[in-house]
């Protein structure tokens, strides 16, 4: 699984340390459903997405959508479990912990960048 973390721009403010890249359907399939909860600072990140639901969560999340060139268009805070939100002019969605600390809404406009990192699956 790809994994990294956004940047805000031109700060270079970290606003996510761990971004796990949720690309297979199976993985946007199941999402956070087998989840409890979300540690702060990290989110996940569905890229080519419009729409998200939490059918089946058990937790509410804030959901971030991000246009073409990664710029924060809308933020929808304490999305509560068994709904589904669509995101008008989202090309991709960040779904983190519900009261993100974060001004979120205030960055609307904002550009975030992703920055990939490698995974290291061996076991020490």
């Amino acid at each position: 699984m790809k994994q990294g973390r956004f940047i805000l721009e031109p700060e270079r403010f970290c606003v996510w340390q761990e971004v796990k890249v949720m690309n297979s359907f199976p993985q946007r399939l199941v999402g956070m459903l087998m989840q409890g909860g979300l540690p702060r600072g990290q989110a996940y990140w569905f890229p080519s997405c419009t729409a998200v639901h939490s059918w089946g969560m058990q937790f509410a999340m804030d959901i971030v959508g991000l246009d073409a060139q990664q710029r924060i268009v809308a933020v929808r805070r304490n999305v509560q479990p068994g709904v589904m939100i669509r995101l008008r002019g989202t090309r991709s969605i960040i779904e983190c912990e519900s009261g993100f600390p974060y001004p979120l809404e205030q960055w609307c406009g904002r550009q975030l960048h992703f920055e990939e990192h490698e995974v290291d699956y061996a076991v020490e």
